[in-house]
């Protein structure tokens, strides 16, 4: 697959932006044409990515975008503003073409069409996706890998089928273990790790692990996986391999870079800036029980009538029980109201009215439990990869 590459004449970008530009409103087919294919010509980096236009670059190779804070506004996040996760280049496909290979410890290996996927009983789910990495920036000392604050996550309503009643038909062998994803993208470097991930069989088989196609009402983006991308709720982004074109089911863990050297969270607590080899580490796999003020932002200047302090919560495998603030840096805490609750696998907003005693500064905070009992801590559970980060919120406003 051929590198991206970018012009040095700013003249011939905007032109080749207009024309991506205007590839939105054609089928997906054209616009993934469009996407890849004209950008090979330039060598100039784009300040925008096309769909993408507001969100905030954090890697422009391999793509990396974080929502910006106005996503926060939307309990369903627009496609527009939901964050990319890439490691790897971003693939060519069309639909007419692609195919999905079900093979590995199966009695009736499978070849699929889009057209023959289909036919498998359709279903929709709100599904939370976070990052691993979402929040890495706060780690202190700092955590090696892209800066995210708090727009590594989104919500959307995902349309597709139940990897269960495929792989069901495929017929599985009693040695099937694991479930091992591989997409149609590819490392920039020659001989570099591709990207494949797997999951346990049981995550695999559960109802509420999608295969999807479509992403709020669309076709899904290609920046999020089209034509089909794996979808496992309550787990970090990468589980949820894009452009999936591959599933192998195996009799072990797959052993490949991005599970035995990336992706991976230490056994036992460590000493902030303590380095680990991967074999000191376990794979990640569920998230953690996390919550963020979305409103007021950090330093913000409020006036001293009533202010609604607003923001979400979700966790892994289960569901948010409560959502507590504080108005006095921690020292008091009292309940939030949960105002949306979509149920498990799905963020929740949340909403405290506050009226401050007086002028002056403050430290807002916000702290989750979920119905497991797992509270956010105060200070991080530090790794070298800043993955899972999930202390309590803190924001700073002054009250004029």
């Amino acid at each position: 697959m051929k590198k991206t590459k970018f012009s040095n004449s700013r003249r011939d970008f905007l032109k080749v932006l207009g024309h991506l530009t205007g590839a939105l409103f054609l089928n997906i087919d054209g616009f993934s044409k469009n996407l890849l294919a004209q950008t090979k010509e330039l060598t100039l980096e784009p300040q925008v990515f096309p769909g993408k236009e507001k969100m905030i670059i954090l890697s422009r190779k391999p793509i990396v975008l974080e929502m910006p804070p106005e996503g926060f506004e939307y309990f369903i996040t627009p496609n527009e503003l939901f964050f990319v996760r890439n490691n790897t280049s971003m693939p060519e496909l069309n639909v007419k073409d692609w195919r999905l290979t079900i093979t590995g410890e199966v009695k009736k290996p499978l070849v699929l069409t889009m057209e023959d996927l289909k036919k498998f009983k359709e279903v929709e789910a709100l599904i939370t996706l976070e990052c691993y990495g979402n929040g890495r920036s706060f780690f202190e000392p700092k955590a090696s890998g892209n800066q995210w604050k708090k727009g590594g996550i989104g919500t959307a309503l995902w349309k597709g089928v139940r990897l269960k009643d495929v792989l069901e038909k495929a017929h599985l062998t009693d040695k099937a273990k694991h479930v091992i994803f591989d997409g149609a993208d590819e490392p920039f470097t020659p001989g570099s790790p591709d990207f494949r991930r797997s999951i346990p069989i049981e995550k695999a088989l559960s109802p509420e692990t999608l295969l999807v196609y479509e992403m709020n009402g669309q076709p899904l983006p290609i920046y999020h996986g089209y034509p089909l991308r794996v979808v496992v709720p309550g787990w970090g982004g990468a589980a949820s391999v894009k452009w999936l074109i591959n599933i192998t089911v195996s009799d072990r863990e797959y052993d490949g870079f991005y599970m035995v050297d990336k992706y991976r969270h230490p056994k036992n607590p460590v000493k902030p800036g303590t380095k680990l080899s991967p074999k000191d580490m376990f794979v990640l796999t569920e998230l953690e029980v996390k919550s963020i003020i979305t409103n007021p932002h950090n330093e913000s200047k409020l006036s001293s009538e009533k202010i609604l302090i607003k923001g979400y919560a979700w966790t892994g495998e289960g569901y948010i029980k409560k959502v507590e603030v504080s108005t006095d840096g921690g020292r008091t805490w009292q309940r939030a109201k949960i105002v949306r609750n979509e149920g498990k696998y799905v963020w929740c907003s949340w909403e405290f009215e506050w009226r401050p005693p007086q002028k002056g500064y403050y430290t807002l905070m916000s702290k989750a439990t979920d119905n497991r009992g797992r509270t956010q801590p105060f200070i991080p559970y530090w790794n070298q990869d800043g993955y899972l980060y999930n202390s309590i919120d803190m924001v700073n406003v002054y009250v004029e």
